[in-house]
């Protein structure tokens, strides 16, 4: 009886992983700015400081640190990319507002 519980846990224990071990989602910083880089958004530390400080993009405040989160900030930067055609017909209907409003 205490083998049969003993080969059930084994497995079990096998596949355990440590929180450490897994894949963060919250990001430093630093590691934000290696992340957005990687992501195609190049950035700086002074320029990241000035999107906080706008709100314009998602963060928290861990005691006196920022935290970013990794899923947050792909969404953010999904959510901000804008293919060019989808510009393009942006800035007609813009034009055309415009136009329609000073007649």
């Amino acid at each position: 009886m205490i083998l049969k519980a003993v080969r059930t846990i084994i497995p079990e224990l096998a596949g355990y992983k440590k929180p450490a071990e897994e894949a963060s989602d919250t990001l430093t910083a630093e590691e934000a700015i290696v992340f957005l880089q990687a992501m195609g958004y190049p950035t700086t530390l002074s320029n990241l400081y000035g999107l906080t400080f706008r709100n314009a993009i998602p963060y928290r405040k861990v005691r006196r640190r920022l935290v970013f989160s990794r899923t947050e900030l792909t969404k953010w930067i999904e959510a901000g990319t804008l293919r060019p055609e989808e510009q393009r017909a942006a800035a007609a209907l813009r034009i055309a507002q415009s136009a329609n409003n000073q007649q």
